[in-house]
């Protein structure tokens, strides 16, 4: 006969007791542990529930690259985004006062290249630099034509380098508040590329641009100045080749439509009375017709720019005038 269970549970032993709760206790862990590795993945996909990681990506840090030479059109900020423009510059100056008046009368920033050795040099320069007009100082060089005269001013070809960076330099120092020069006839002296050398090297020590007068098709004096690191430009257009009224308008006219498809354009003139008659007759209908007239530096700057960005000369191609002014 079977026996009958009692009605009362047997009690676990103090050792039952521990296993239980141990096994309790490594179960509980183990849930933790599960838990807090799910955050850790959900954190560490950046909360993507497909448990894609997303990547926070550092930006790449190139090296600087190494600085050239200055950019002389970053200078001034904007100068590339203008518009169309052109620089004025009147040769000759320094032989009258009433001519200096005049130009310097002019509300256009019209340039004054003054002739060392001149009688009125000196007041001429600072009377421009008065009225915020540039001073350029209109070099005297050899021209080709033997049968002109040289007067002590003049760079000559068979000079050597002290000689002829003497001469310069003393042409500098008798006009006042000078910043560039241009070359007073030197159809020989700007064909010779030694020559054209030592006057870049003096220029540099001075800090002034040069513009080339283009009296001759064969000049090297842009090419030395490039070289020498100084900032040049050559001339566009002589106005008054022809001193008469309807010359001088039409090479205005030229000037304007030159600025407009290039960008840039430099004008030579001389101060005859046509010359000044048509300047102050036409200079008001540059800003009607989209160009700027502007101070000489500003093209130079620009044109210096350009040549350097695309590794050229940037020589003008508008020849007409060629020849020694007198």
């Amino acid at each position: 006969m079977a026996r009958k269970r009692s009605g009362k549970r047997k009690k676990p032993s103090p050792a039952q007791r521990r296993r239980r709760y141990l096994a309790a206790g490594l179960l509980g862990l183990g849930l933790l542990l599960g838990l807090v590795g799910g955050i850790g993945v959900w954190v560490y996909s950046g909360g993507d529930p497909a448990g894609h990681r997303t990547v926070q990506r550092t930006p790449s840090v190139e090296a600087e690259p190494e600085k050239g030479p200055a950019d002389p059109a970053e200078e001034e900020p904007g100068l590339r985004d203008r518009g169309p423009r052109a620089a004025i510059i009147i040769d000759d100056m320094g032989r009258s006062r009433a001519q200096a008046r005049a130009i310097s009368r002019l509300p256009y920033p019209v340039a004054m290249a003054v002739l060392p050795g001149t009688p009125h040099a000196d007041d001429t320069a600072r009377q421009a630099h008065a009225r915020e007009k540039e001073v350029l100082v209109h070099m005297p060089m050899e021209p080709g034509d033997s049968a002109i005269p040289l007067g002590p001013t003049f760079l000559r070809e068979d000079m050597d380098r002290e000689a002829l960076v003497r001469q310069l330099r003393a042409n500098l120092r008798v006009i006042p508040h000078a910043v560039g020069i241009n070359n007073h006839m030197g159809s020989a002296l700007t064909a010779d590329a030694r020559s054209m050398g030592w006057v870049m090297e003096a220029l540099g020590e001075h800090d002034l641009f040069f513009v080339d007068s283009r009296t001759t098709h064969k000049t090297r004096a842009l090419d030395e100045a490039r070289s020498a690191g100084i900032h040049s430009a050559s001339r566009d257009v002589f106005l008054d080749h022809e001193p008469t009224e309807e010359y001088v308008r039409a090479q205005f006219r030229e000037l304007l439509r030159l600025a407009r498809n290039r960008g840039t354009a430099i004008a030579i003139g001389h101060p005859h009375p046509a010359t000044l008659k048509v300047l102050r007759e036409m200079l008001p209908a540059a800003s009607a017709a989209g160009v700027e007239i502007v101070p000489v530096r500003e093209v130079v700057a620009v044109r210096s720019s350009e040549a350097a960005r695309a590794g050229t000369l940037a020589y003008s191609d508008t020849n007409q005038g060629e020849g020694e002014a007198p």
